[in-house]
């Protein structure tokens, strides 16, 4: 039987996400995909699973290979939404640290990948901010036109954006300064 789980977490509350996610495997539910703010699982046996996310972005590497990588280390994945895949390995008490990003250069990779992916899918926002809007006569963007709501809109998402843009660079920073190589 399938349970949906609807539930939202940002990066920057990846502890939260397995913890949610390694708390649900205790129940008994093993988690079978992901979606946009909703989670799906299967009954199983309770069982202590450890979960971890990466984001691929851009890379050059094909998927294949790519999970590969992470099968060969003993990772099973579970699913892909968007750029974030889904890994999960049984826990082993005699395994410490079973994390797939043990060093602090290994996480600031995953947030630099991540970084550059916002870069570049908010270009065509900051475009509309910058060039498109300022350009536009003033008449277009009086109430209740579409251009109005459209450049309140716009606005609202370039904010958010950029919040999370300074969200990610301020983990990335601090992986730089904390010790755990």
């Amino acid at each position: 039987m399938t349970k949906r789980v609807r539930k939202w977490f940002w990066v920057w509350n990846e502890d939260e996400e397995k913890a949610f996610l390694e708390e649900m495997a205790l129940k008994g539910y093993r988690l079978v995909n992901v979606g946009f703010g909703q989670y799906f699982f299967e009954e199983d046996e309770p069982r202590r699973l450890v979960y971890q996310f990466d984001f691929k972005g851009l890379g050059k590497m094909k998927e294949d290979e790519y999970l590969q990588l992470y099968d060969d280390a003993g990772w099973k994945f579970i699913s892909r939404f968007g750029g974030w895949y889904y890994f999960a390995h049984e826990w082993v008490k005699e395994e410490p640290d079973l994390s797939l990003f043990n060093n602090n250069e290994s996480k600031r990779a995953k947030y630099r990948r991540l970084l550059l992916f916002l870069i570049i899918v908010g270009f065509p926002l900051y475009y509309q901010l910058i060039i498109m809007f300022p350009n536009m006569p003033q008449a277009k963007f009086e109430f209740p036109s579409f251009y109005f709501f459209a450049r309140i809109g716009t606005l609202v998402i370039a904010v958010l954006h950029l919040l999370a843009l300074l969200k990610i660079y301020e983990m990335y920073r601090k992986l730089k300064s904390v010790i755990r190589e």
